[in-house]
């Protein structure tokens, strides 16, 4: 059950890595100051999030081993 949630996780961080990448290059948000700030926002979490769902064992087995 671990893993589907870890997956769910991965998915909503990529898809508000996608959400920053789309405000860079759109020409929604007017001023560029906050443009930034917001971007740099969801990129920061959303590569913060993916490295952290990627880098947790998924299984028991690769708990194991990482503990020896």
């Amino acid at each position: 059950m671990s893993t589907k949630k870890n997956k769910f996780s991965i998915y909503i961080y990529v898809v508000v890595t996608i959400i920053g990448c789309v405000l860079a290059c759109s020409s929604v948000i007017p001023n560029d100051y906050l443009k930034l700030v917001i971007v740099m926002g969801a990129l920061g979490v959303g590569l913060y999030g993916i490295m952290k769902g990627l880098s947790t064992p998924s299984t028991t087995e690769e708990r194991a081993i990482d503990e020896k």
